[in-house]
């Protein structure tokens, strides 16, 4: 007969999914001129063969905290299987610059700010629309962790599930940034730009 895991009549902590959610505060800044946005948004993926007047960069993520339960089967082998899984899924970092040759208060700085306001917008919006899939996700990479039957080093297990719980839920994330890729791309055009700048008699 194959060995149970875990054992017949054998208590095991029962499994539970928590996910934590929240949102940084964006920040404004004008410490940097346009020549250094440029090279930032260059970086980024986001330039656009033009001087940078502004730049939002958001910064979403998952992390995650398995908590796993073990039974000694003797002779080297172990069953584990996961218990608790604390999970993160936040927006850290939300960072809103405007060129330091554009201060506040005069109309090149407003009009700056409404459009990377757009930005941030769009990345609280999508956040929270796919939020609840990233728990979906979550759940179902959790569902399909099974007790396993280890033998060597057990402390290797959790980060081994973590790996396999990241790989459930990396078609997800990948998902959600690219639907924000495309909702910032949007705006992001030439057109635009063109409009932004018609607001302002001088630039």
């Amino acid at each position: 007969m194959a060995e149970s895991c875990p054992p017949q009549r054998a208590v095991v902590p029962s499994r539970s999914v928590t996910l934590a959610i929240g949102t940084a505060t964006p920040i404004y800044s004008g410490e940097y001129n346009r020549v250094h946005l440029t090279t930032l948004a260059g970086r980024d993926g986001a330039g656009a063969g033009r001087l940078n007047t502004g730049l939002t960069r958001s910064l979403a993520e998952v992390r995650l905290t398995p908590q796993v339960w073990e039974i000694n089967l003797g002779g080297g082998r172990h069953c584990i299987g996961l218990g608790r899984v604390e999970a993160h899924w936040t927006i850290n970092e939300l960072l809103v610059y405007i060129a330091s040759e554009y201060p506040p208060g005069g109309c090149n700085y407003r009009a700056i700010r409404e459009h990377e306001d757009e930005h941030v917008a769009f990345a609280l919006a999508i956040y929270k629309a796919w939020t609840p899939r990233v728990e979906a996700a979550l759940r179902d990479a959790v569902a399909r962790i099974k007790p396993e039957v280890f033998t060597g080093d057990t402390r290797q297990v959790s980060k081994d599930i973590t790996a396999r719980l990241m790989r459930g839920l990396q078609p997800t994330i990948d998902g959600f940034r690219a639907e924000l890729g495309a909702h910032n791309a949007s705006i992001d055009t030439a057109q635009n730009y063109r409009l932004v700048n018609s607001r302002c008699p001088k630039w």
